[in-house]
């Protein structure tokens, strides 16, 4: 619980339901051999508003930029890398309740907490952590692979783009999927593979422009 209270603080946000927090940092390794619940929902529904937040913030904030450069800022945003340095700044890692684990996801961890916050306090409190610890800090645009594969695709072949799980391995704690993309009328495919499916795909979309030459 002290612990617990000591990340309180360094958020800025005291939780009304303190068993919130909790699930959001329990990591499933522990959630499977305890029978409780993991942070992964919370993630999942995280990632969900972490997305609005961030769009209609920088929609708000850059009048003057296309749909290209709010695409490629938000991406940088919601980035793997990125939330990782955020959950490293915050030291997230003393506080990841985990069982045979040394090494943690902390992007997911944030976008659990964010998830959490929501769920107890209401979108205005995600909001203000979303700010605090994320939009205060100053970013370059990356390029969204999977939304320039998916144009680039449509302006010279007027074709789809597809994503298939082809395979996963590994416990339910620690997955790896497989993905390859396809595009309509095309004999080439990029394969990917990572430790989410998104990452997978992002690896794939990558490969595919190599083959094709299009970076």
């Amino acid at each position: 619980m002290e612990k617990l209270i000591k990340l309180e603080e360094k958020i800025g946000y005291k939780f009304k339901n303190i068993e919130i927090l909790q699930q959001a940092l329990t990591h499933s390794s522990y959630a499977y051999s305890e029978n409780t619940p993991s942070y992964e929902r919370l993630e999942f529904l995280g990632d969900a508003i972490l997305n609005v937040i961030i769009a209609i913030y920088i929609y708000i904030k850059m009048p003057d930029k296309n749909e290209a450069f709010l695409t490629n800022i938000k991406a940088a945003y919601i980035n793997r890398n990125f939330l990782q340095s955020v959950g490293e700044n915050l030291q997230l890692q003393n506080f990841v309740i985990a069982k045979g684990l040394t090494n943690y996801r902390l992007d997911q961890i944030v976008e659990a907490i964010i998830g959490a916050i929501y769920i107890d306090g209401g979108m205005k409190e995600s909001e203000k952590f979303i700010k605090k610890f994320l939009l205060k800090k100053e970013i370059e645009p990356l390029l969204d692979y999977k939304n320039f594969l998916k144009t680039i695709v449509w302006e010279k072949y007027k074709s789809s783009v597809h994503y298939i799980l082809y395979k996963e391995e590994g416990p339910p704690h620690e997955k790896t999927f497989y993905i390859k993309v396809e595009v309509d009328g095309k004999q080439t495919i990029g394969k990917g593979m990572g430790t989410t499916k998104k990452e997978a795909e992002i690896k794939a979309s990558i490969d595919f422009l190599k083959k094709m030459k299009l970076i």
